[in-house]
């Protein structure tokens, strides 16, 4: 249960500090042809298992991919998005390390609750 990233050579999947890539995800950087489109991943994101990310996107700080989700184009900072082809479910989200949400992490904090 892994991930595979496809670049092509060094730097071209950049991912964010405390962004968590889940298992089974494909991040391609690499086209058919041999031409290299570099990913970006931004900073507090979660990338959702068995989702695919396409040459040339760029994702955004502090968004959540849906599980098996196929992202060909870019996506905005504080979005999440689902589906094939990926497309924006909500904006204006907040979230901390990891894509985890921050009023869960406030109601933990609270109750002294697992979340």
């Amino acid at each position: 249960m892994s991930s595979t990233f496809i670049g092509g050579k060094p730097g071209s999947i950049a991912v964010g500090e405390a962004t968590l890539v889940a298992f089974k995800t494909l991040l391609i950087a690499r086209h058919p042809d041999g031409t290299i489109d570099p990913i970006s991943i931004g900073r507090h994101c979660f990338i959702g298992g068995g989702s695919v990310v396409m040459p040339g996107v760029t994702i955004g700080d502090e968004c959540i991919v849906a599980a098996g989700a196929v992202v060909v184009d870019d996506i905005p900072p504080r979005c999440i998005v689902a589906g094939n082809p990926a497309k924006v479910l909500r904006e204006n989200i907040e979230v901390s390390a990891y894509g985890r949400f921050r009023n869960v992490e406030q109601y933990r904090l609270r109750h002294g609750s697992a979340a």
